[in-house]
């Protein structure tokens, strides 16, 4: 296996801000610094940006544009002009992980489609961006030699889309962190005064309106009407339409608890000490907390919209993303012991179908692909 030079425009990151596409990145990057020595990692993005997601103890070479933060208009200046600017040998290649591609020297061009959300729910997105980005998806697919996407789901998406030819969209998908939780957890006082109170379902995603807490909502208060001790935990970063879900959250039941960003050892309680995971999604590329919650031995109960039944396979309880009845019957009746632990093995068979090696021999199979 020959060595690869391949520069990664990381101007489209802002940490904290773009949901599940920065962990994904970040688990690229983490796979191919420790399972692929061959391909040498070049960086450009802003200082938050490289920090966010760059792999600990690996070579890597930092390229750091001089403004603090870009929003989607000025990056676009910057891929233009900086990016443009600074990009030279040794690097055989680009890979564009933001979903879109600039025109960048002549250099083979790989582009990551997390998914293609614009164009199905439209209404997640502003006027500008969404007439942005019908144009500049067709056109970065056009340009880039090769395309990736976290799961079969969204591969064939694209095949369909836009026409693409197989050959050039391969699957790379994600893994789960590991995480030793054998170990006991010591919760902040707040998430141990709300495990205490009785069974706790967990739900992390960023509070944005198609994560489809709205629908959760309303099932869990079905639910407590049955079992009163019930509590549900969201945990994720803010989206755009957090104060609304919020306000939502407390007008539904006292029993919700939007806890936001958490620390480390609350969300391993979280993992530890929940009866499942709950992942209503309407919309998603691939589904990272299912993986996460199954390796780290939680049960899982998904929506089966899009990806998420490709990724949970049959080790998940799937239902219908407006099933509100089924949820609550869900969350009501509870797992048994005997079938807790079924769940729990299937799950974390599941889990290990992505590991960091696959990811690595995957992303590699592209990058050649796209250079050769």
């Amino acid at each position: 296996m020959s060595e690869r030079h391949v520069g990664v425009n990381l101007l489209w990151l802002r940490p904290g801000e773009v949901g599940g596409s920065e962990s994904y990145i970040r688990r690229i990057l983490r796979a191919l610094a420790n399972h692929n020595t061959d391909t040498w990692l070049h960086l450009y993005g802003t200082a938050a940006a490289i920090s966010a997601v760059r792999p600990q103890d690996a070579w890597v070479e930092e390229y750091i544009t001089a403004a603090a933060s870009l929003p989607p208009r000025r990056r676009i200046v910057v891929e233009r002009t900086w990016l443009r600017s600074v990009v030279a040998d040794p690097v055989e290649m680009l890979h564009h992980p933001g979903g879109t591609v600039p025109f960048v020297k002549d250099l083979p061009a790989l582009v990551t489609m997390h998914d293609l959300q614009p164009l199905h729910d439209p209404g997640n997105f502003s006027a500008t961006k969404r007439r942005y980005l019908a144009k500049a998806i067709p056109a970065s697919l056009d340009r880039a030699e090769v395309i990736t996407t976290p799961s079969d789901w969204v591969r064939q998406d694209v095949i369909d889309k836009f026409g693409v030819s197989p050959d050039r969209v391969h699957t790379v998908s994600a893994f789960a962190e590991v995480r030793d939780l054998a170990e006991p957890t010591t919760p902040s006082p707040r998430l141990e005064q709300i495990l205490s109170r009785g069974p706790v379902f967990f739900f992390p995603a960023m509070t944005l309106r198609h994560k489809n807490h709205t629908m959760l909502f309303e099932a869990f208060r079905r639910a407590t009407q049955h079992d009163a001790d019930l509590q549900l935990v969201c945990v994720g970063a803010v989206g755009r339409d957090h104060d609304e879900l919020v306000a939502l959250a407390e007008q539904t039941s006292p029993a919700i608890h939007m806890l936001g960003h958490v620390s480390r050892d609350d969300l391993d309680a979280l993992y530890v000490r929940s009866e499942a995971l709950v992942f209503p999604s309407t919309y998603e590329g691939f589904g990272l907390p299912i993986i996460e919650a199954q390796h780290g031995e939680l049960p899982v109960i998904s929506s089966n919209a899009t990806a998420l039944s490709e990724v949970a396979g049959d080790s998940a309880i799937l239902l219908d993303p407006d099933d509100i009845d089924g949820w609550a019957e869900a969350m009501v009746n509870r797992l048994s012991p005997t079938d807790r632990a079924k769940h729990v093995a299937a799950g974390r068979q599941n889990a290990a179908r992505y590991s960091p090696e696959e990811t690595a021999k995957q992303q590699r199979r592209a990058y050649d692909a796209a250079i050769g």
